[in-house]
């Protein structure tokens, strides 16, 4: 339906150039249509004809697009404070939406279980959305003068996106494309340094790397307004670290404070975008000073999904 191929700009903040891969401006505005793609695709081929999934919100937005393009059947099970707009998104495509009360890990056992009679087409666990993910890479070393790029800042839930872009920059190093030509302090010709970004009241990753551990543990979270990584239990988190580490990379947990302000000031760029994806902005600004200049920030959402939410934040703000 269009997906991929989306922009890459480039801003000057704090007297850094700073890049920024749009991929909230794909057919269902988010990241996660590339993974959807993919994985719908092999579904239709395989003829399974019903799926289930669990999401926070976009995943289940992409996935209900292009089931109800390939003529299959979407159950999508959602935390009851997935924002409505994504709800009603799912709803439009044709997606039945089984709202499950308590948090995201909630949904997802719910989801596990009403697998048992259906195809789970999860994007948490199918390899084959992950590979869909891997394309971003292949774009960004394009966008970016065939050059692999010293530092990625993104948003970690379940890691998806942080595996994808690992798995498509080792691919490029492998086939021999990082290009020793390209020279700078943006540049790099090995994998970049992954940097990934959760909120502070849902940080599983993040606490795990902090006490340097190779696998999450059980932890009390909040609901926080980044709901797209808000992921209690990251059935990725041992693949997730792993790479973080090979790639020289770290973790930044934000606040929700930091978060709101860090939307406001990419929307006064012309950025619109969900709260999940303001999170890196707000990660940059407090990340290691080699990590700033040049510095690939990946935009997953679209600001449109989140109306509900800045509105109710505006007029508190009145």
């Amino acid at each position: 339906m269009g997906e991929g191929n989306t922009p890459f700009v480039s801003r000057q903040i704090d007297g850094n150039e700073v890049h920024f891969k749009l991929d909230f401006l794909q057919p269902s505005g988010s990241f996660k249509d590339r993974g959807a793609s993919v994985l719908v695709s092999l579904l239709r081929h395989i003829g399974v004809k019903k799926v289930i999934e669990d999401s926070s919100g976009n995943a289940g937005a992409a996935l209900s697009a292009y089931a109800a393009a390939a003529g299959i059947e979407a159950t999508i099970y959602v935390p009851e404070y997935t924002p409505e707009g994504k709800v009603v998104q799912m709803r439009m495509y044709g997606s039945k939406v089984v709202k499950v009360p308590g948090q995201r890990q909630d949904a997802n056992v719910a989801a596990l279980k009403a697998a048992e009679e259906c195809m789970y087409a999860s994007h948490l666990w199918h390899p084959i959305f992950i590979l869909g993910l891997s394309t971003q890479a292949y774009e960004i070393w394009e966008n970016m003068g065939r050059c692999i790029p010293q530092s990625v800042i993104l948003p970690v839930g379940s890691g998806g996106l942080l595996e994808g872009l690992y798995q498509g920059f080792s691919h490029l190093c492998r086939a021999g494309f990082s290009n020793p030509e390209c020279s700078g302090p943006e540049y790099s010709g090995r994998v970049p340094r992954f940097i990934g970004v959760q909120a502070a009241r849902c940080a599983p990753i993040h606490t795990a790397f902090q006490r340097n551990m190779d696998d999450y543990t059980d932890m009390e979270v909040e609901t926080t307004i980044a709901e797209g990584i808000a992921v209690q239990k990251p059935p990725r988190a041992r693949a997730v670290l792993s790479v973080i580490r090979k790639s020289g990379g770290y973790t930044v947990s934000v606040e929700e404070e930091e978060i709101v302000d860090a939307g406001e000031r990419l929307s006064r760029m012309g950025l619109f975008v969900e709260p999940t994806s303001a999170s890196v902005m707000a990660a940059w600004q407090k990340v290691e000073r080699r990590d700033r200049e040049g510095a690939v920030l990946v935009l997953t959402g679209s600001g449109l999904k989140a109306i509900t939410t800045y509105g109710g934040l505006l007029k508190r703000k009145r």
